[in-house]
């Protein structure tokens, strides 16, 4: 049986990159979801590219197929940051090996660049068969003295593990980017679009 994606709503997804405005929101989004592993005191300066207007992230998404996605490069607290986004195009089982190498390659190039250059890649998992215990995780990579290495920061956002909580603007962003694939019948976990469309979020 085939896995069941949710699709991506490319028009949320055109108004999310060609508006600065848009994506800082979004970033906020992302970053304010979880206070006690990221602090937002500013955000400002986002430019939106593609993998390889990011040396690191272009260079740790060769030879991974599965790997597409944009980069948004910012000033977080005043210092320089990057955002890597990556949409699920393929089932999770087959998306897995080139999200967790993607993710170590980063990790790696990451460090031994040590550019000073804060960096997160964001997934965007659309598997509606994959469970998952957080609509939001975040998991650090241990550098060689064992410590979480807090400066590369891997989020997993589970589009079909909504909360219901309509305060969240990282779910409403969520809602509004997700489109239901037509062999996705079950309605349970995420809104629709005319639902989202009633949020600020573009």
């Amino acid at each position: 049986m085939a896995a069941k994606l949710y699709e991506l709503n490319t028009e949320i997804l055109g108004k999310l990159v060609e508006s600065p405005e848009a994506s800082q929101n979004f970033i906020e989004s992302i970053l304010s979801d979880l206070p006690e592993h990221v602090d937002v005191e500013t955000l400002s300066d986002v430019v939106v590219g593609d993998l390889n207007s990011s040396k690191v992230a272009g260079k740790s998404a060769e030879g991974f197929p599965q790997i597409n996605g944009i980069v948004f490069q910012f000033k977080l607290n005043g210092k320089p940051a990057e955002m890597v986004l990556v949409m699920e195009s393929v089932s999770y089982i087959k998306w897995w090996h080139d999200k967790s190498f993607f993710s170590y390659k980063m990790y790696r190039n990451h460090s031994n660049i040590n550019d000073g250059v804060r960096r997160f890649v964001t997934f965007i998992v659309t598997d509606t068969e994959v469970k998952a215990s957080r609509f939001h995780a975040v998991s650090c990579f241990n550098n060689n003295s064992g410590e979480k290495c807090e400066s590369c920061q891997i989020h997993d956002i589970f589009a079909a593990k909504q909360s219901g909580n309509e305060d969240s603007m990282l779910e409403n962003w969520i809602r509004a980017l997700i489109s239901k694939s037509d062999a996705e019948e079950s309605t349970d976990n995420v809104s629709s679009i005319t639902e989202a469309s009633g949020y600020k979020v573009a």
